[in-house]
Formats: structure tokens, sequence, C-alpha cells
């Protein structure tokens, strides 16, 4: 099964992400707008992952998230991967305690080498993925939208990793929660 490791995002801030969508909707641009109930920040995409792994891969979520406390991030802009010329996906950007999410993730990182997963070749950059552009067809008014967009100050408490499932619809990704760790409270 394929599997990631992610941390959630409260309603409130799905609610101005759909907000955001709607607004950037308006462009007539070709996009695969994520469901904003299911957007989330991933920390380490595991792919396919045996059943005989995931005792051990929940252990190790576990055991990470008993290193760090709960840390805060917030909403922070708009862009768009690769670049504004081609973009390919639309994400929001996040600010706050970057260093203790940057080093969550590193962490992630280490154990899972360590477990026999490959290395993660794109270096970690904090996003939550609103959309995928399919065509060029008003890709200039989607990026000036996008750009022009003000996010309000929007922060939410991190306190837990979450394991998930991801299958493939024709509808789109479901994921699923096989295990949630808490960050250490003390």
């Amino acid at each position: 099964m394929r599997t990631f490791i992610a941390i959630e995002i409260p309603e409130t801030v799905k609610v101005e992400l759909a907000k955001l969508q709607a607004e950037l909707r308006r462009t007539g641009a070709e996009v695969g707008w994520a469901n904003p109930d299911t957007i989330h920040l991933t920390l380490r995409f595991l792919g396919e992952t045996e059943e005989r792994q995931l005792d051990q891969v929940k252990q190790l979520c576990a055991n990470t998230a008993a290193e760090f406390h709960p840390f805060t991030l917030r909403l922070k802009d708009t862009g768009y991967f690769p670049n504004y010329r081609q973009p390919r996906v639309l994400w929001v950007g996040l600010a706050g305690e970057m260093e203790v999410a940057t080093q969550l993730q590193k962490r992630l990182e280490e154990q899972v080498i360590e477990m026999g997963f490959d290395h993660e070749d794109k270096p970690f950059k904090p996003h939550l993925t609103i959309g995928r552009v399919k065509s060029s067809k008003n890709v200039k008014p989607l990026v000036a939208k996008a750009d022009m967009y003000v996010l309000p100050e929007l922060s939410f408490e991190v306190g837990e990793l979450v394991l998930f499932k991801s299958e493939l619809h024709p509808a789109g990704a479901r994921y699923t929660a096989l295990a949630r760790s808490e960050l250490r409270k003390n």
C-alpha cells in the first residue's frame, strides 16, 4: 500500500484554503483542485509500504513524535512549482516555527532511510498543495490572482504526526489515517 507521514491541518485552515480555491477557480484555468478536507502537510512520502513494515513505521512515528514538543505554524503566501511561467502545482506556504518542522522532517527522513526506504531526492519545502495545473489555459490570470490573494493571519498548533494510507481513485486520492502519534506535551 502507498503510505506517507503528514501533519493534518485544522478545519479553520481548510475553510480558508477552500475560499482561495474558489477565487482561483474564477480564472477558468484547468486545475485539478485538491479536496480541502484532505489537504495536509506531507513530511515524508514513503510510497509502497509492505504490510509487514507498518508496525515498524508506526513505532518510528511514535518515537519521533515523542522527541518534539507541539509547535505553531501559520499560513504565509501562495506559490507554484516549478515556477510562475510553467506552474504545475499551486500551493500555500507556511511560516512560524519552521525550524522545528524542518528538524521533525529531517528526523523522520533519517529513520525511514535506516528502515530501508529510498532517500528523498527533493529538499523539504513545507507547503499545502491546493491544486495541480492540467494545461496552459488561463495560466497567466491564475498566477496573477494567486500572487495578489491575501491570506488571513491564521496559525495552528501541530500536536501530532499521522501515518496515512493513500488510495488512488478516479475521483481523486483517498487518505486513511493508519496511526496517530502525539508530540511530547511536557
